[in-house]
């Protein structure tokens, strides 16, 4: 399967909502779900959003957002953790992809194109709450927790950080990959 990784423009909204629906309501059921069978995220406007496409179809998706307050902060005991970590703080929030399109390919494009776009700004620490049954995939991209699991409808998510100082070799070498095809 061919796939383009870019971020998204207006026009990508109505399908990155379907998507988020489909990934934090109908399968990890963090949120209920809704008759239209969207989910706008509450830090949309904040956020920039990195999608993965098939065609036309949003198959896949991952958000930064460079503007505190971060979600992951509601899932800290103290929050003054953060006032530790190296600045620029990033959160990248709501990967999700299509069941029908999980596979590495899809994963490593979108990480790609958005660790391209963070690399090109000052960054220290990258953000996330990670799904609890994934925080081993987590921990082997060098994230580390910052608490314990933390309920959030029916899933639980875990705060981790990784200090861009601390990205495994494995990251580099295929960021430097990804860069020579698209340069």
């Amino acid at each position: 399967m061919n796939y383009t990784f870019r971020e998204a423009g207006a026009e990508d909204f109505a399908q990155i909502w379907r998507l988020n629906h489909r990934a934090f309501a109908d399968e990890l059921a963090q949120h209920e779900p809704t008759e239209d069978g969207l989910l706008v995220d509450r830090f949309e406007a904040k956020s920039r959003y990195f999608i993965a496409l098939q065609g036309r179809d949003v198959v896949g998706m991952v958000c930064i957002s460079i503007t505190p307050p971060f979600s992951v902060e509601s899932r800290l005991a103290d929050t003054a953790i953060l006032d530790t970590l190296q600045h620029p703080l990033i959160e990248i929030r709501l990967l999700a992809i299509d069941p029908g399109h999980r596979s590495k390919l899809v994963m490593a494009g979108l990480l790609a194109r958005m660790m391209r776009d963070i690399l090109v700004h000052p960054a220290g620490t990258l953000l996330i709450s990670g799904v609890t049954g994934r925080v081993e995939m987590y921990e082997r991209f060098g994230f580390r927790p910052l608490g314990p699991p933390v309920p959030s409808g029916r899933a639980s998510f875990v705060p981790m950080a990784l200090s861009l100082a601390d990205l495994p070799d494995f990251v580099l070498r295929g960021l430097e990959r990804d860069q020579r095809r698209t340069s």
